[in-house]
């Protein structure tokens, strides 16, 4: 396989002719698609989206490297898988236009690695002619990772070869903002849980540099409500952005959960470290007794292969859903029998400030309450939201307020659902 630098070159000059000299923004979408899952085959419980922001994109080709670096490890598209896809997962690219008008497809496909027991299946299968011939599995994997390498390639080759036109003009203000506002249909329902990677210097708004946390927390939430962006539940990193920790990064954290997703991660030069894949994903339906106020509830439970919950959420329907993530541990002695326990800060994440107690509880999903834990059997769990500082209340009956100490709930599995 080539080098990146040696790929990335040959795929600049290879995408030249289908890009006229004076057109800007022009894309041609590369589709790799091979090595998806066939009709009937096990689907990646995860799939990425990378966004390519052109406000990132600059004349000079050398200032772009650093993001072009950042793309193709979260590719896993470099020489040797370094495992940042898993096995067969969806990985798509789309450019965020300038101008906010839209988000253009620019690569679909999926992994070329397969699961390491499939490849040693396969590796059994092999004999002296199909080495001889160069079509046993090792070199059958070997081409479809070049494959695969090369589209990704040959689709940044065509942001390359724009870049001083598209560099040109300037980012209108609320650009980003715009292009986002149809996000969540990015992802493929059903191809598993999203994540996406966005190489942006993501200005969304007038970001504090400095100040009260809270104060910087209320204005990313207030943009959220009024953006209306929806990521469908999904973690996202941000690659570009000049976020130092306090108060800027906090806008942009609150401003992410209130467009339904966790920031699980920022670097202003690179990928930033990523979360592992999910080893186990489940969704389950029902109801959570608020207080003698049955809502319906679901619920994406993922753990990776160490126990950890990852991209998992919990949605409350009411006059409007709201979405909070799920950190924490799954511990299984079968696999359908499984325990969850919360970090202790689920609910607090709607807080303007996670540090200290609200001052009114009632604006808060939950009320603020810290804990989640739930028992999985089967295709049932059972558990409870609650916290030993919160009483739930619910609405004035006959002059009194019923109380809970903790939320109940009790939800069943459902295969196949897209949540």
């Amino acid at each position: 396989m080539k080098t990146l630098s040696v790929l990335f070159a040959a795929a600049a000059a290879a995408a030249a002719p289908m890009i006229p000299a004076a057109a800007a923004s022009v894309y041609e979408v590369r589709r790799q698609e091979e090595t998806c899952p066939q009709d009937g085959a096990a689907r990646a419980l995860r799939q990425t989206v990378v966004i390519i922001d052109e406000a990132a994109v600059q004349a000079d080709p050398k200032a772009n490297q650093r993001w072009v670096r950042a793309v193709v490890e979260a590719a896993d598209a470099g020489e040797a898988s370094r495992g940042t896809l898993g096995p067969r997962e969806r990985f798509a690219i789309f450019v965020a236009r300038r101008d906010g008008s839209e988000l253009v497809p620019l690569f679909a496909g999926c992994s070329p690695n397969i699961p390491d027991a499939e490849f040693k299946a396969e590796q059994a299968a092999d004999t002296s002619w199909r080495t001889f011939v160069g079509t046993d599995a090792a070199s059958r994997r070997k081409s479809a990772r070049t494959a695969f390498s090369d589209g990704v390639a040959a689709s940044l080759a065509q942001i390359h070869k724009q870049a001083a036109e598209i560099a040109a003009s300037p980012a209108p203000p609320g650009a980003l903002l715009s292009a986002l506002r149809n996000v969540g249909a990015l992802a493929r329902s059903g191809e598993g849980a999203p994540r996406y990677v966005i190489v942006s210097p993501f200005q969304i708004g007038a970001k504090p540099e400095g100040g009260a946390i809270p104060a910087a927390r209320a204005k990313g939430f207030a943009l959220a409500r009024a953006s209306g962006v929806d990521f469908g539940r999904a973690e996202v990193y941000l690659v570009g952005a000049h976020l130092p920790a306090g108060a800027a990064q906090e806008f942009v954290r609150a401003f992410l959960l209130g467009a339904k997703a966790a920031l699980a991660g920022v670097r202003s030069d690179g990928l930033p470290p990523l979360s592992d894949e999910p080893a186990s994903l489940r969704v389950f339906q029902g109801f959570i007794d608020y207080v003698g106020d049955r809502r319906p509830m679901q619920a994406r439970i993922a753990a990776s292969s160490k126990g950890d919950l990852v991209n998992s959420w919990v949605e409350i329907a009411g006059v409007e859903a709201v979405a909070t993530p799920l950190a924490g541990k799954l511990l299984c002695r079968k696999p359908d029998q499984c325990e969850l326990k919360g970090d202790g800060r689920f609910a607090m994440a709607w807080s303007d400030d996670p540090q200290k107690a609200p001052d009114d509880r009632g604006e808060l999903p939950f009320g603020g309450a810290r804990n989640v834990a739930l028992v999985i059997s089967g295709d049932t769990a059972k558990g409870s939201v609650s916290d030993p500082i919160v009483v739930f209340q619910g609405e004035e009956r006959d002059g009194r307020r019923p109380e809970l100490k903790d939320l109940t709930f009790e939800i069943s599995r459902v295969d196949g659902s897209p949540f």
